[in-house]
């Protein structure tokens, strides 16, 4: 088992990251300032949207985990709350989007009366940033109740002495006995309230964040439709973790194909959850053909957008549900790794393709240059938060009574001899 402070990359990709990251902050502000500054703002917000959704889906995954008692992913459990490390940075991202909400609204200097309530700058700001400190706030302290007892314990046994940052995560310590209970109910506690809070104010994000962008279209289903695609994110970033997990950070003891299995069954069926979403929505809107609900649909499947939609439903839904239909695929390893790498470049084109159609106005598809160095750079700081945290804290989490090695699940021996 890895231990903590074990770098789980090296120094020297960690440094990778964090040039990518200051390649893409370069790259946004060049667009802004000497280039396009329309494909460097939609650059930044589909990125917000996909990796600052990333960033609290795997802290939502574990409140589910935690809600439902399950046993088969608790070693899964850290890894998906090491998703958490990224929202500081979120944050920010959010603070330049508010900055520069008059560069790419497009109701800010085309107001809808009607709308003109909601749709303000001053309730805008004020409302996304409550938001997201509520919603972050909750689930730093969820996750800051799930790490405690492990430090605490590692700590008390002598295995790993905290310092720094660990030691002061670990303020009072009381014994693990006493911290286990008290770390348990904390989270029984705090988990529904991630998961409420979660689907309100992503529904707000949703509404603000794409929705608004072409004012005359409405849809009380898109709220639903992103947060739930957000799961499926979430989803298949766990499946390429538990894979890499397994081999990179030695658990191959906590992570048979068993869990893979699981895994792969619940990708599978959250990229059914997103179709069924969009088919709801688009059904409703193709059936009472309004224009205005038609014409958000209608430009992004014709012309020059038609063949992104179309890779688009192909990438997060086709090829993942033909493909994970193989058992043997949902356990194999590099099948699981593929076909999630998969799905996450198909939900981040469908990212881009609820936000570019209605900001941009010039012929053709906005995806070059600009578009790649400002998702690397997003991807570099994500990364490096994320591997942050798993070499600061406990990849496992240790005192968790639910924590059980593979060989525990029944199905395991099936697996293997299947």
């Amino acid at each position: 088992m890895i231990s903590v402070g074990t770098p789980v990359v090296s120094d020297g990709t960690r440094r990778l990251y964090l040039g990518a990251g200051l390649v893409g902050a370069a790259a946004f502000l060049y667009g802004v300032f000497l280039g396009d500054s329309i494909r460097a703002w939609q650059s930044l917000l589909v990125n917000f949207l996909f990796f600052g959704g990333l960033a609290q889906a795997g802290v939502v995954l574990s409140a589910i985990m935690q809600v439902t008692t399950s046993r088969w992913g608790r070693a899964l459990k850290r890894t998906a709350e090491a998703t958490s490390a990224f929202l500081p940075v979120a944050f920010l991202l959010l603070l330049v989007l508010l900055a520069g909400v008059s560069a790419w609204a497009p109701w800010v200097h085309d107001p809808v009366e009607a709308k003109q309530a909601w749709l303000n700058i001053p309730f805008f700001v004020t409302r996304q940033i409550l938001g997201f400190l509520l919603l972050s706030g909750i689930s730093l302290l969820y996750v800051y109740r799930s790490v405690r007892p492990d430090l605490g314990m590692l700590d008390q046994s002598g295995e790993h002495t905290a310092d720094g940052f660990a030691r002061r995560l670990i303020a009072g310590w009381r014994g693990i006995h006493e911290e286990r209970e008290i770390a348990q109910r904390a989270q029984s506690r705090l988990a529904p309230a991630v998961l409420i809070a979660y689907g309100w104010i992503f529904t707000l994000v949703a509404f603000d964040f794409f929705m608004s962008l072409d004012p005359h279209w409405f849809s009380t289903l898109a709220g639903g439709y992103y947060f739930i695609g957000n799961l499926f994110i979430g989803l298949a970033f766990l499946a390429v973790v538990a894979v890499w997990a397994r081999e990179r950070l030695q658990l191959t003891e906590y992570l048979g194909p068993h869990q893979l299995h699981d895994v792969g069954k619940l990708l599978f069926g959250f990229c059914i959850l997103w179709a069924y979403m969009f088919w709801s929505q688009y059904l409703v809107i193709w059936f009472g053909d309004l224009p205005e609900e038609t014409e958000f649909i209608y430009h992004r499947m014709n012309g020059a957008w038609a063949p992104l939609a179309w890779t688009v439903f192909a990438m997060a839904f086709v090829i993942p549900f033909v493909v994970l239909l193989s058992r043997a695929v949902k356990t194999s390893p590099r099948g699981l790794t593929a076909i999630a790498c998969v799905g996450l470049v198909g939900m981040w084109l469908e990212r881009f393709i609820l936000v570019s159609p209605s900001l941009w106005h010039g012929e053709g598809v906005p995806l070059g240059v600009i578009e790649l160095l400002v998702t690397a750079g997003v991807l570099g700081l994500f990364a490096w938060c994320y591997t942050t945290f798993l070499q600061t804290l406990p990849v496992l989490p240790l005192a968790d009574p639910r924590l059980e090695p593979a060989s525990a699940h029944p199905q395991a021996h099936d697996l293997h001899a299947g």
